[in-house]
């Protein structure tokens, strides 16, 4: 009866241990996302304000603000509607397909 005590303890930390790594690296990704997210508005804000418009796509930002992203791992959608007009931006993460 000890034994089965000591084997469900030994469980236990097992799964909470696994759970706040498992939860570290969704709150870390989420993270990540969001920090790409408000380089690409700082820096698209930066050239309105020197420009007097927003660029037209990510390829400006990269070639004139020295924006990097690792293409490989995120999706960025980059919804250009105007010249005084705000883009909407969204950063994903992309999924690998493993085979």
């Amino acid at each position: 009866m000890k034994n089965i005590g000591k084997v469900c303890f030994l469980f236990s930390i097992i799964a909470l241990i696994w759970s706040g790594v498992y939860w570290a690296g969704e709150y870390s990704q989420k993270e990540d996302l969001q920090r790409i997210n408000d380089t690409i508005v700082d820096l698209s804000l930066k050239c309105y304000s020197i420009e007097g418009q927003y660029p037209q796509d990510i390829q400006y930002l990269k070639n004139y603000y020295g924006l990097l992203v690792n293409e490989e791992d995120y999706h960025i959608l980059y919804h250009y509607e105007g010249d005084n007009i705000k883009p909407t931006i969204h950063v994903y993460k992309k999924v690998k397909d493993y085979e």
